[in-house]
């Protein structure tokens, strides 16, 4: 099932096995895709949500020592 707000998936390590970065446009929009599309999907054990509150730091490139 293709989710369109799922921006990014990643198979994690840790007390959980996905991290999804989502987009929603607000909390109203973003609890119901949780508990409607997300929730309701089939082998979702439990969910936990963690939110940006500021941007730091954002790029794509780094620098590799060179050996």
């Amino acid at each position: 099932m293709a989710v369109n707000e799922v921006a990014e998936c990643y198979n994690v390590s840790g007390s959980f096995d996905y991290m999804l970065r989502i987009h929603a446009p607000d909390m109203r929009y973003y609890r119901e895709l949780i508990i409607n599309v997300i929730g309701a999907m089939p082998n979702i054990g439990s969910i936990e949500s963690i939110f940006v509150m500021e941007e730091v730091k954002h790029t794509y490139s780094i620098s590799l020592p060179r050996m």
